[in-house]
């Protein structure tokens, strides 16, 4: 839901699908808790330049979210910038501090932390440690979201000094 709601941010550059990611991003903010950000997306779904693009099978619920706003939403959790340090939502991957894109963790797409930093051992995408640990321990031969290998869970290291693949986001070609 949180990687919807940032792509609507270059929303522009898909004109002719304007209202189908608006509706897949109402659908997923609202069934994860996303209320207030559902609330918006779907008002903006509901002017009349997209209104008439609206899927018939989501019409009525996207309606109700309008009519009816439930605006409630959880705060998202803030963790430090693993370039600068300063203090950024979790979801974030630039930072308005240092200006710099941040990598991100191909399990959760949360932006990466530098005392919590590994990689898939097979394609070398950076993941969180907690995550990708969390991730294959859920089922045996548990395929990399990435690359869809098998990650065997010995090959996975917390990597102590992430400096290198820090340095990575700031040309911004991670």
């Amino acid at each position: 839901a949180v990687i919807s709601t940032q792509s609507t941010g270059n929303i522009s550059k898909f004109p002719s699908h304007i209202a189908q990611i608006l509706t897949s991003t109402v659908v997923e903010c609202y069934r994860s808790g996303l209320r207030a950000s559902a609330f918006s997306f779907a008002a903006m779904l509901l002017r009349p330049e997209y209104r008439s693009s609206i899927d018939p099978k989501w019409k009525k619920k996207i309606e109700q979210i309008v009519r009816k706003p439930d605006k409630s939403e959880e705060e998202e959790g803030q963790d430090p910038c693993p370039q600068c340090g300063a203090m950024l939502p979790q979801m974030t991957l630039e930072c308005g501090d240092c200006k710099n894109t941040l990598p991100y963790c191909i399990i959760s797409g949360r932006h990466m932390l530098k005392e919590d930093w590994s990689e898939c051992p097979n394609c070398t995408w950076p993941a969180l440690y907690s995550e990708l640990t969390d991730f294959i321990s859920a089922a045996p031969n548990t395929p990399c979201p990435l690359c869809n290998k098998p990650v065997d869970p010995a090959n996975v290291q917390l990597i102590s000094e992430p400096n290198l693949y820090a340095k990575l986001g700031e040309t911004g070609e991670m």
